[in-house]
């Protein structure tokens, strides 16, 4: 009898164990809050938690933890050595999660977790990623409309380019995030609605945010795009102009980089005070002239828009092409 005890025991645990996922979504639909969890190496289980108060919002904080049966206990990501924090407590049933702190603590950091989230299945998780895209391209129609007059003068052609720009921007940085073009049809996953939601997102920050007052009309500065690409230009007394650029989009652990000098005489400034230049990548590697990268330079107000040519061997899944807000050299 006590075999067959012990035998059924082991047989509900297993039965247990079989129906955790390895993935589950839940959400809390009044703070707007995602909760991801999901099985990791060595027996751990990794909890995700993305904060969607702006709509497309990457806002994270990462934990893991062992999981016993409906109960997890886990802390932030931190690297070997590091002090993980404040540690919780998740209780989790097949409808929601409940998360707390570890009971003992002393002052436990509020890092925005805790609370209730309630499980999300497949078609809702589906129709809460198309809503929240929704949401933020409307937010962005606003922002763009707003933007027309919130704008210096002198920035405005930049915003035209701009928006002429972002829908092939838009399939930049999904060809970036999944490694494929967005269909452009209503027949989408939700983790790619929620990609869209998440460009889309980043274009409204861009166009919200002014440049510093401090910013030059010149050339000397640093230039950010929506989201991973910054450019660094200084003009010296010799009349040169060096450039450097990185591009380091959303999955990219390493950044692709570009460097250059343009010669005073690829560097102009016409009628309007419009500047330009031109820049010739040198690689001792590539020894046809024809295929040399090229980059185009051209500053409108405050903003730079980027052309390059023949540059993609140096930004791997990213791009450099753009505007970019600009922002005054760091002093000191």
């Amino acid at each position: 009898m006590k075999h067959l005890l012990i035998l059924l025991t082991l047989a509900a645990a297993s039965s247990l164990l079989a129906q955790v996922p390895d993935k589950a979504t839940y959400f809390d639909e009044t703070t707007m809050r995602h909760l991801t969890l999901e099985k990791a190496d060595f027996g751990n289980t990794s909890i995700t938690v993305r904060f969607a108060g702006d709509p497309g919002s990457a806002a994270i904080w990462q934990g893991h933890g062992q999981r016993k049966d409906k109960t997890l206990l886990f802390a932030r990501v931190a690297n070997e050595g590091e002090d993980r924090g404040t540690f919780y407590i998740a209780e989790i049933s097949e409808s929601k999660v409940k998360v707390d702190y570890r009971p003992g603590q002393k002052e436990p950091q509020d890092v925005g977790i805790n609370g209730e989230f309630r499980r999300a299945s497949e078609t809702k998780y589906l129709q809460l990623a198309k809503k929240e895209f929704q949401a933020a391209n409307e937010r962005l129609v606003q922002t763009l409309k707003a933007s027309t007059k919130s704008w210096q003068a002198s920035d405005r052609p930049a915003l035209a380019l701009w928006k002429d720009q972002w829908p092939g921007l838009r399939q930049q940085w999904m060809l970036a995030a999944t490694g494929k073009l967005d269909s452009n049809t209503p027949e989408k996953s939700a983790e790619d609605w929620l990609y869209l939601a998440q460009a889309t997102a980043q274009g409204y920050y861009f166009l919200g945010s002014m440049p510093d007052p401090k910013t030059s009309l010149d050339w000397d500065g640093e230039y950010d795009d929506l989201g991973g690409g910054h450019v660094s230009l200084r003009l010296s007394k010799d009349g040169k102009l060096r450039l450097g650029m990185t591009s380091q989009r959303i999955h990219e652990t390493e950044a692709g980089t570009l460097e250059a000098t343009a010669l005073p005489g690829n560097i102009s400034r016409n009628q309007d005070q419009q500047l330009t230049a031109e820049f010739i990548i040198t690689d001792p590697e590539v020894t046809d002239p024809a295929k040399l990268a090229r980059v185009r330079l051209t500053k409108i107000g405050r903003y730079l828009h980027v052309v390059t040519e023949k540059a993609q061997r140096y930004v791997g899944k990213g791009w450099f092409d753009g505007i970019y807000r600009g922002a005054p050299v760091p002093e000191g």
